[in-house]
C-alpha cells in the first residue's frame, strides 16, 4: 500500500488509504483503528507520518480520539449529491494541502447547507504545467491551483489568474498588509497580489549538527571553508568514524526540477550576478553571465574535481530523495530549502523539535569570502484562482479560512516552517521553538528569483546547463553562450 518511491509523502498515503476505506465504508461509524505502534508495524513506517496521518485525518472530522480508549471513526456525511465540488490540480509536493483539507472542513461545519469537497488531480511536478495549461486550453480549468511564488507572474501576467482583489478589495488589501514584505512581492504582479501563501521558505545548507559538535566544526561561511569540510569529511577515518558513505549532495539535473535552480542560485548572487533584476529595468541576460560562470566554475570544483566523493547517481537523483541521505546519516550535508524537514522527518525518529535542533542545522549557502553578504533564495507555494473558474467567490471564502493566521501558526509549528505572516512569525520565534527561531531570521537575507514570463521554459533551459556543465564537464564558455542565446530567444517571445 505504502509506495516509497513515491515522491508523495507516506502521511499522505496513509491519510488516502484511511479515508478511502471510511469513504466506501469497509471502516464504519465506531469501528476502532490500531494503535500507533500496531499501524508503524503493519505499514513497516515510523512514527512521525503515522501520527501526522492521524492528526490531520482527526482535524478533517474522519476520526476522534477517546483518552485511554483508542482512535475511532467518526461519522461523516460521505453523499456526493448533497456537496459542491471545487476542483484543484496539484502535484506530489502536497504537505501543504493539509490546510486548505482543514479549511474546507470548517467550511462544512459553518455551513452545513453549502457543504463543499475537494477534487484533486495529482500530477508529477515536471508534468504540472502541462497538465494545468491543457485543461485551461480545453474550458476544464481547476477552481483553484498551488502556484511556487516564482511562477506567480508568469500565470497571472498570461491572465490564466483571478487577483482576490476583484472578488473582495478589502480582505485583499488587510492579507497583503500583514505579509512579510518580500512574500508580497513574490505573490504580486504589477502591484496586484494573485497569490495566496501558505508558507515560505528559504534555501541553504542542510548539516549534521551532532557530527559537526563532535568533530568541533562550525557550518562553512566561505566556499573554501566549505571545500576544506568536503575534504574533512572525505577523510578514510572522518568516514569510519560517522560512517556517512558520500560528503555532500544536490540536485545537479532536470531531475531536481526547479529546486535545481533555487538551491544553485545563492552561489550566482554570492558571485556578485545581478540575477535578481533580470527582469526589471534594466536588467540583461549578460549581466546575469558573469556571475553565473564564476558560480559553476567553483561548483564544478566539487562535482568535477571530487566526483569520487559524491553519490554516483547524483544525476539521476530526484529532489525528494537528497533530504533522507541527511537523516540516514549517507552525507554529512547537503544543500536544501527549510522546505525538505517533512521529508527528512519521515526517514527519522526525531520528533520533538528540540530532537531537530540536536541533530541537525541550517545556514546560508557558503559565498566566495566572508566580504561577500549572505544570501537565501526565497520560495513558498500559494493558493491561486484560476480565472476560468465558476466558482471565484466561494473559492475565495474557503481560501480566507485557509489564510487565518492561526491555520499558518498551527501548520509551521507542527511543519516546522517560515509563515508568509509577520505576526505569526514574531509569535513562533521563541525559546520554546529553537529550530524555527534559527530559520525565521534567514528571511532578512533572501532574495527572490527572477519573476519574469515563460519562467518554467527558463529554468528548464538552466537545469539543462546546469546538467552539461556541473556533470559532463562541458566547456564554461561555450555551454554559457549556448545557454544566453536560448534565453534571449524565450525572453524575446515573452515580450
Amino acid at each position: 500500500m505504502i509506495d516509497r518511491n513515491s515522491p508523495i509523502p507516506i502521511y499522505y498515503q496513509l491519510m488516502c488509504y484511511f479515508k478511502e476505506l471510511i469513504e466506501v465504508g469497509d471502516l464504519r461509524p465506531g469501528d476502532r483503528l490500531p494503535t500507533e505502534m500496531e499501524l508503524c508495524e503493519q505499514h513497516r513506517v515510523s512514527r512521525a507520518p503515522v501520527r501526522r496521518a492521524l492528526t490531520d485525518l482527526a482535524r478533517e472530522g474522519y476520526i476522534y480520539r477517546r483518552a485511554g480508549q483508542g482512535t475511532f471513526v467518526a461519522h461523516i456525511n460521505t453523499s456526493l449529491d448533497e456537496q459542491l465540488e471545487l476542483r484543484m490540480v496539484t502535484h506530489h509536493d502536497i504537505r501543504w494541502l493539509a490546510t486548505l483539507e482543514q479549511a474546507v472542513y470548517l467550511w462544512n461545519q459553518l455551513h452545513p447547507e453549502q457543504r463543499v469537497r475537494l477534487n484533486s488531480i495529482i500530477s508529477s511536478r515536471n508534468d504540472f504545467h502541462h497538465t494545468l495549461r491543457r485543461l485551461v486550453a480545453q474550458g476544464k480549468a481547476p477552481d483553484i491551483a498551488p502556484m511556487d511564488y516564482v511562477w506567480i507572474h508568469d500565470y497571472a501576467a498570461g491572465g490564466y489568474l483571478a487577483s482576490p482583489e476583484t472578488l473582495d478589495g478589502r480582505w485583499t488589501r488587510q492579507l497583503g498588509e500583514g505579509l512579510e514584505p518580500l512574500v508580497r512581492q513574490g505573490n504580486e504582479m504589477e502591484g496586484r497580489l494573485y497569490g495566496i501563501p501558505v508558507h515560505a521558505d528559504v534555501t541553504g545548507l542542510w548539516y549534521r549538527r551532532d557530527w559537526f559538535e563532535q568533530a568541533g566544526l562550525t557550518p562553512p561561511r566561505t566556499w573554501q571553508e566549505w571545500l576544506d569540510l568536503l575534504d574533512f569529511f572525505a577523510r578514510p577515518d572522518v568516514k569510519q568514524r560517522f560512517g556517512h558513505r558520500y560528503v555532500t549532495a544536490f540536485p545537479v539535473s532536470e531531475l531536481g526540477g526547479e529546486a535545481t535552480i533555487n538551491l544553485l542560485i545563492p552561489f550566482v548572487w554570492g558571485a556578485e550576478a545581478v540575477g535578481a533584476s533580470v527582469g526589471e529595468a534594466g536588467g540583461t541576460l549578460e549581466a546575469l553571465l558573469p556571475g553565473l560562470q564564476e558560480a559553476l566554475r567553483f561548483l564544478r570544483e566539487i562535482t568535477i574535481d571530487r566526483r569520487k566523493t559524491l553519490p554516483p547517481d547524483m544525476a539521476d537523483t530526484p529532489w525528494w530523495d537528497f533530504p533522507p541521505m541527511l537523516s540516514q546519516g549517507v552525507v554529512p550535508m547537503i544543500l536544501g530549502g527549510t522546505y525538505e524537514w517533512p521529508r527528512i522527518q519521515e526517514d527519522s525518529d526525531w520528533e520533538d523539535e528540540r530532537e531537530v535542533n540536536r541533530h541537525l542545522g541550517f545556514a546560508p549557502v557558503p559565498r566566495p569570502s566572508l566580504a561577500t553578504p549572505s544570501v537565501c533564495s526565497l520560495g513558498g507555494t500559494s493558493w491561486a484562482i484560476m480565472a476560468q473558474s465558476p466558482n471565484h467567490d466561494l473559492s475565495l471564502e474557503i481560501l480566507k479560512l485557509a489564510a487565518s493566521q492561526e491555520l499558518s501558526a498551527e501548520f509551521c509549528v507542527e511543519n516546522l516552517q517560515i509563515s508568509p505572516f509577520r505576526a505569526v512569525n514574531q509569535r513562533i520565534t521563541s525559546a520554546q521553538h529553537p529550530w524555527l527561531t534559527l530559520i525565521v531570521p534567514l528571511l532578512q537575507c533572501a532574495r527572490l528569483r527572477p519573476q519574469l514570463v515563460n519562467y518554467a521554459q527558463l529554468s528548464r533551459v538552466l537545469q539543462d546547463m546546469v546538467y552539461r556543465a556541473l556533470w559532463q564537464g562541458a566547456a564554461l564558455e561555450e555551454t554559457l553562450s549556448h545557454t544566453a542565446r536560448l534565453l534571449r530567444v524565450l525572453v524575446g517571445q515573452a515580450h
